[in-house]
């Protein structure tokens, strides 16, 4: 993620942190986890989403730094990085999307490990933006499809029309490593999620909690 991006203030009453997002009473970049997943989690985000205080992937990106990386998406530029990865062979590359219709059903596949670095790619923010993300982005086109299918309700709700069916970013990170066979570091990072979130609300209201200095 860009650090020239200065993320929105949740409250008037504290300056936020430009890392995790939280008002600075709350911040919770120190007591932040330090794993490396098996799996490469890369996310495809509109420059929108850099300002928001509630988008979770900076949130993985802190607990998960040396196996995440954020890349902006723009329509008129294509994300150089990005498309790098995907012309490596060393990567088995997944697109995490929906099936929606006729030409998603065509490019879904069962995830299975083949021996390469598992990489995901997991569109950032709304609905409605990951869908133009992928209509307008040729360099996904040919990307295999895994679709999630959740028996939870997402636990995300710091967005008004935020849709209960649907897993924020940092959401559907967990279950991919799930997937991954990586119980314990999904485990780890759902934690520090539900740490996110809890900081997140009572710092909007201008109250500190305590977060843990686990690791």
């Amino acid at each position: 993620m860009n650090s020239n991006y200065i993320v929105k203030q949740i409250t008037s009453l504290y300056n936020s942190c430009n890392k995790c997002g939280l008002p600075s009473l709350n911040c919770i970049c120190e007591g932040a986890p330090n794993i490396k997943t098996k799996a490469k989690i890369w996310i495809l985000s509109p420059e929108k989403e850099f300002y928001r205080p509630s988008n979770t992937a900076r949130i993985l990106a802190l607990a998960n730094p040396s196996s995440t990386e954020i890349f902006l998406w723009e329509r008129t530029k294509i994300p150089k990085k990005l498309i790098s990865n995907l012309n490596n062979d060393i990567y088995d590359v997944f697109l995490l999307f929906p099936i929606e219709d006729i030409e998603t059903q065509s490019r879904k596949v069962e995830y299975k490990n083949k021996g390469k670095i598992p990489a995901f790619i997991i569109l950032d923010g709304t609905w409605k933006e990951a869908r133009k993300i992928i209509r307008r982005s040729s360099y996904l086109k040919k990307v295999p499809i895994i679709s999630l299918n959740p028996n939870f309700k997402s636990n995300y709700d710091l967005r008004r029309g935020a849709s209960s069916g649907n897993l924020c970013t940092i959401e559907a990170a967990i279950e991919v490593f799930k997937i991954n066979e990586e119980i314990e570091n999904s485990q780890v990072i759902d934690e520090f999620y539900n740490l996110f979130l809890k900081s997140y609300k009572a710092g909007s209201s201008g109250h500190k909690i305590m977060p843990s200095n686990k690791k």
